[in-house]
């Protein structure tokens, strides 16, 4: 069963209260939040899962030459390959406590 829309749980709930509920920062103050930066490719991914941060931010990339069957991969242009499909990032990422941003590219 899912938490309700805006509850605690849920995807709309203010990070800052997840995070604090959590007891992962102590204050209602975004300067606590640590971030993990172009978590991209798998070695990327694995390590921000296992590090202190609690949100990682990566980049989603659709190509459009065909490679990839339509998938979309985690790549930041001019980088337009990866050895991460998004159903793979979000795969891994879904196991862990940490909040995400993903730019589309």
């Amino acid at each position: 069963m899912t938490a309700p829309a805006g509850g605690p749980g849920s995807w709309s709930e203010n990070i800052l209260k997840y995070f604090l509920r959590n007891n992962q920062i102590s204050t209602e103050d975004g300067a606590e939040i640590i971030w993990y930066h172009a978590a991209n490719h798998k070695a990327q991914m694995n390590e921000a899962v296992r590090s202190t941060a609690h949100m990682i931010e990566a980049d989603v990339f659709l190509p459009s030459d065909g490679s990839e069957h339509g998938q979309p991969i985690m790549a930041h242009p001019p980088e337009t390959s990866s050895d991460n499909t998004l159903q793979e990032w979000l795969t891994e990422v879904m196991k862990t406590n940490k909040g995400i941003k993903l730019d589309f590219k």
